[in-house]
């Protein structure tokens, strides 16, 4: 079974770095697969290395445009592929139901209904047109697929499919001393850090909030905060951390390419979302590198804890509670202990690359079988 793959990404988000899981993992006996995605991407070495034919695309796929259009039409009727997967490619699936193929997509947001969307006509117009223009949804999160089914889909049309990650690799101490001294960290720093785009929706603002606060209520403790990834927010997050009097505290590390080291030298792992979040992979990864979980309780953040032995969650938005919850886990290193456990044991039993792509591969075959 052919697989064509359409991304829109230019740089190397959580849809990127998924759709690099999956490719690194597919049974090749079972699904062969291609990938379409822009001329200039970040993600296209990562997945040439992986030995995956790669097709470059000249114009944006993410909306609908005559050019992009006849782009694909092309790309579909030279590939041939028996099925289309678009990730965030709407022209990848107008082209894919015009060549009457089998066309999937991921939904890898979650929000619910605004502006025009509130409007229940206009519910209707988007799910019939998400019917027509796919025989079967991924939503990344139960509450993803609460999204789709607000809008429309109908259920049996929906697979919930985690996003799952590869396990994190050791680091070998002379590497993590290395990455001290680029980032002017000591050894004995309690490290705790945020990874995400930086944008609005990710709420790393609250994170700098919550450091204000711990760095007043334990001032003999060592503590650094790592904010890792790149956005339109750096700029301002920056002046933020400056003015809340803690710069010499927080490290902001711009895009790193190899998480392996942030994880193993951070001993909490936060994520503040405030909008779009599903099934986060920095947590996932930071679950299997051991790493307790301090987590706004968004969209599917809450079913990424779980139980709660793993992490905490906390009202989105709620600098005073992040707080609250870190400062629990610094104060007990038992705590601690029993959430890295907890953590690790959460990531093998369900958040692995290989259980999500056999999932997803299941769900092509039946796709394909389909007459």
């Amino acid at each position: 079974m052919k697989v064509l793959h359409v991304i829109s990404d230019e740089n190397i988000g959580g849809a990127g770095v998924l759709l690099t899981n999956l490719l690194r993992n597919f049974d090749p006996c079972r699904v062969q697969s291609v990938v379409a995605l822009p001329r200039e991407s970040k993600l296209m070495p990562r997945i040439q290395e992986l030995g995956i034919p790669t097709v470059e695309l000249e114009y944006p796929c993410d909306r609908f445009s005559r050019a992009s259009f006849r782009e694909l039409r092309e790309i579909v009727k030279n590939t041939n592929p028996d099925l289309i997967h678009a990730n965030a490619a709407l022209s990848a699936r107008l082209v894919g139901k015009r060549l009457g193929k089998k066309v999937i997509h991921t939904r890898h947001c979650c929000f619910p209904p605004t502006g025009i969307w509130k409007n229940r006509g206009m519910r209707y117009v988007g799910g019939l047109w998400n019917r027509r223009l796919s025989d079967h949804v991924i939503a990344t999160a139960d509450a993803a697929a609460e999204d789709l089914r607000r809008l429309g889909i109908p259920r049996e049309q929906i697979s919930v499919i985690i996003n799952g990650s590869e396990r994190i690799r050791e680091v070998l101490e002379t590497e993590l001393d290395f990455y001290r001294d680029k980032w002017r960290l000591q050894k004995d720093d309690f490290l705790i850090g945020i990874c995400a785009r930086l944008e609005r929706c990710k709420g790393q603002d609250v994170f700098l909030k919550a450091a204000k606060r711990l760095i007043g209520r334990l001032p003999h403790a060592k503590l650094r905060f790592l904010i890792v990834g790149s956005g339109t927010q750096e700029n301002a997050l920056k002046a933020l951390a400056k003015d809340l009097g803690i710069g010499d505290r927080v490290c902001f590390t711009g895009f790193v390419a190899d998480m392996a080291p942030v994880y193993r030298l951070l001993r909490v792992n936060v994520n503040c979302s405030v909008g779009t979040e599903t099934s986060c992979l920095a947590l996932s990864e930071g679950m299997s590198a051991s790493l307790p979980m301090v987590v706004s309780h968004y969209g599917g953040n809450g079913a990424m804890v779980g139980d709660g032995k793993a992490g905490i969650l906390f009202p989105p938005g709620d600098d005073g509670a992040l707080a609250d919850a870190l400062e629990r886990i610094i104060s007990d290193p038992s705590l601690e202990l029993t959430m890295r456990n907890a953590a690790y044991e959460r990531y093998e039993q369900q958040y692995t690359a290989v259980q999500m792509t056999e999932r997803l591969t299941a769900v092509y075959e039946r796709l394909f079988n389909e007459t």
